[in-house]
């Protein structure tokens, strides 16, 4: 059984080929980025395709205020 997702995300792949990406987001997760923010400069390293991650950060951080990197 596949678990829903929270939200659909359109991933444009370097190769040219579109996917939709569920993700689901922690809860209270955009409040720590926000919190954090005040103290910390946030950097995010990932595994993941650059496209993705910088899809996923896109959402948590639509105005560019918390995320640094």
């Amino acid at each position: 059984m596949e678990t829903p997702s929270e939200i659909i995300i359109t991933i444009n792949i370097d190769s040219g080929e579109t996917i939709e990406a569920g993700i689901n987001i922690r809860p209270f997760c955009q409040d720590l980025l926000k919190e954090i923010s005040k103290y910390f400069e946030i950097i995010i390293f990932t595994a993941s395709h650059e496209s993705y991650a910088s899809k996923v950060i896109e959402y948590l951080d639509p105005d560019n205020l918390y995320v640094d990197h």
